[in-house]
């Protein structure tokens, strides 16, 4: 159970645990294409707000890599960008991670309804008041950034709204790294050159996190225990798509213009094609030869040699010894 403020009367903390709770239960229910709206649509079950904009960015490149809106248009995201010198909200984000920071908390609403950020960004879009938040990842500088919008100036964000944001933006972007991820790996069971034993991260063409599962992180933490890892130790290798680096057998996908790179240390089996790699799986189902050849569409004779092409390989002479060799 999440730890939460002792003002928390105990129907609040109940309404968070049950907010937290549907948000990872829901990781395995709700399509991923829809997973962010949903999750901020029950969010407004615990704060009253108007819009959102929920944005992931990478520390390094200074940018964002997705947003996901209510009720503001697209056009804000870039007018915000545009005009961070002039948003006094931007830099004190970062000086206070993981703690809400309202407008009002940094100019009075006089000289902020004259302010010109006010006057370029929010009012044209009938934003009257603005709680924001960011969540950064040090080990992989990816932030996460939060902020709530209203559209009735006589509506203020309350010390409890702060309070309520700050416990549930964590849990909103672990819960969605969670099923992101999820989503890949049911997608990749389908597949039987899938490795039990691998880790994940989507990345850019340079390199730079765009998600990472922690287990990515520590993986890398312990074949480069002496780099700095805000990005990629190694180089993405396109025309490659799966080989090895430094001990660590490396598997490319594309994701649109992004990659996913899929991480484990390396066995002995990965010196095998991808083809003896099927074989070895199928045979390890306990299947015959002509089982497993009618399963890949081949003849037994041919299963039969790619076997004993494995054995050499692998210098060994019996399926005994060659299933020892499994993650």
């Amino acid at each position: 159970m999440a730890q939460f403020p002792a003002k928390f009367s105990i129907q609040q903390v109940d309404d968070l645990n049950r907010f937290i709770g549907e948000l990872y239960l829901a990781t395995s229910k709700i399509e991923l294409a829809e997973y962010r709206d949903w999750a901020l649509s029950q969010l407004q079950s615990l704060i009253q707000f108007d819009g959102a904009i929920w944005s992931n960015g990478h520390q390094q490149t200074v940018r964002f890599h997705n947003h996901t809106l209510v009720n503001v248009p697209e056009s804000l995201t870039q007018c915000l960008l545009d005009n961070l010198a002039i948003n006094p909200i931007a830099d004190k984000l970062f000086d206070n991670l993981g703690s809400p920071i309202d407008m009002r908390d940094l100019m009075t609403d006089d000289d902020f309804y004259r302010s010109e950020i006010y006057l370029t960004c929010f009012k044209p879009h009938g934003i009257e008041r603005i709680l924001s938040s960011v969540h950064l990842d040090e080990r992989t500088g990816l932030f996460t950034l939060l902020t709530l919008y209203r559209f009735e100036r006589n509506e203020p964000f309350s010390a409890h709204d702060k309070k309520i944001q700050k416990q549930a933006l964590y849990h909103l972007l672990t819960a969605a790294k969670h099923a992101l991820f999820l989503q890949l790996e049911y997608e990749e069971n389908t597949q039987s050159t899938t490795h039990k034993n691998s880790h994940k991260a989507i990345c850019d063409s340079k390199g730079y996190f765009h998600q990472v599962q922690t287990s990515f992180i520590d993986l890398l933490e312990q074949y480069y225990p002496e780099n700095n890892l805000l990005k990629l130790p190694f180089t993405l290798n396109m025309d490659e798509k799966s080989y090895e680096v430094d001990g660590l057998q490396v598997e490319l996908k594309l994701l649109n213009d992004l990659v996913i790179v899929e991480i484990w240390p390396q066995g002995p089996l990965d010196s095998l094609s991808v083809r003896e790699q099927e074989i070895v799986q199928i045979l390890a189902k306990g299947l015959t030869f002509k089982e497993a050849a009618r399963e890949l569409d081949l003849s037994p004779s041919t299963v039969s040699n790619h076997l004993y092409r494995i054995y050499q390989k692998l210098n060994i002479g019996s399926k005994s010894e060659l299933f020892k060799l499994l993650p």
